[in-house]
């Protein structure tokens, strides 16, 4: 009787763990059927939102950058032209404007293809939009478009067009387009440009609130006054000169307006080059033995630093931008 029941055990446990095998095999079965359903779901939802996100076109004025493999010579940054082409170094003109940087690259590679080399490879890239930069005008170093930066503001704005030049005025105007393309959030489509913002460029330079110095936004226009001349010049007095040397874009002395700062002297003088270090600079006044130097962390103040002093310069001043030694 003892024999009987031991082998019905054995057979019942036998059955069980048969029946447990199974089980997980189930288990990872279904478990992979479950991985695989989520897997090409999430496959398919990004497929078709590439295939909603249509393609950036090419513009004139936009900036692409074409490589063709292993062909250095016939490789580089390319200026879209208003006529919408470009000029490649071996296809003569090509149109761009109105393809994608995928169709310019295949119309390239059958032209190269034809005419050059044996199954070329060739990628292109938008380097640079025009859509996507502000325009400076009036008396600045370098006026036209410049490429707009994520969080840029109007002081960055300035120091990309290498500041202010001797002619510059106190004041200036950031223009907003809007478009019916580009209408702002609750604004319907067909209206009238954003409002104007008149800018005081001398609470800009002393770092004040943010209201003095706005947000950039594409397609955005800053213009720049121009300084008073004849009688009333004469009415506010002599400009005060100031003399910057060292590490900055062009270094010489300035004619300012009344009370000028440290930051209003760089920015004349085209800004920081590279190679400064911005937080070692000083203003030297005076000589012998009433000559003093104050140590202004210029770097900081640029970066827009509220703990960085914008220092007040006077007549004779000299700013002296060291070298970085790393």
């Amino acid at each position: 009787m003892e024999k009987v029941t031991s082998a019905m055990s054995r057979r019942i446990e036998c059955c069980l763990s048969s029946h447990t095998d199974a089980n997980r095999r189930l288990a990872r079965h279904v478990v992979g059927i479950g991985l695989g359903i989520g897997l090409s779901l999430i496959l398919w939802v990004a497929a078709m939102a590439r295939a909603d996100a249509a393609p950036e076109r090419i513009a004139p004025g936009d900036t692409v950058d074409v490589q063709v493999w292993q062909e250095p010579d016939l490789s580089g940054p390319l200026h879209v032209d208003q006529d919408g082409t470009i000029s490649h170094v071996l296809l003569g003109r090509v149109a761009a404007a109105g393809k994608t940087c995928d169709e310019l690259a295949a119309a390239m590679r059958e032209q190269l293809e034809h005419s050059y080399l044996r199954a070329p490879r060739v990628v292109v890239t938008l380097r640079e939009s025009a859509r996507r930069t502000a325009s400076v005008l009036g008396p600045v170093e370098r006026p036209g478009a410049h490429p707009v930066r994520e969080n840029m503001r109007v002081l960055d704005l300035l120091v990309a067009a290498g500041g202010l030049t001797p002619g510059a005025g106190s004041t200036a105007v950031l223009l907003h387009p809007t478009t019916a393309s580009q209408a702002a959030p609750g604004v319907p489509d067909g209206s009238s440009p954003g409002a104007p913002a008149e800018l005081d460029l001398q609470a800009l330079l002393r770092g004040g609130d943010a209201a003095s110095n706005p947000p950039v936004l594409p397609g955005d226009v800053l213009i720049v006054s121009r300084a008073a001349t004849g009688a009333a010049a004469m009415a506010e007095g002599p400009m005060p000169r100031i003399r910057v040397v060292g590490e900055v874009a062009r270094p010489g002395t300035y004619s300012l307006s009344q009370a000028p700062t440290i930051l209003d002297a760089v920015l004349l003088a085209g800004g920081l080059t590279e190679y400064a270090a911005g937080n070692r600079a000083r203003i030297v006044r005076g000589s012998g033995e009433r000559r003093t130097e104050t140590r202004v962390r210029l770097g900081d103040l640029m970066s827009g630093s509220a703990d960085a002093q914008n220092v007040e310069l006077k007549d004779g001043d000299l700013v002296v931008v060291p070298q970085s030694f790393f």
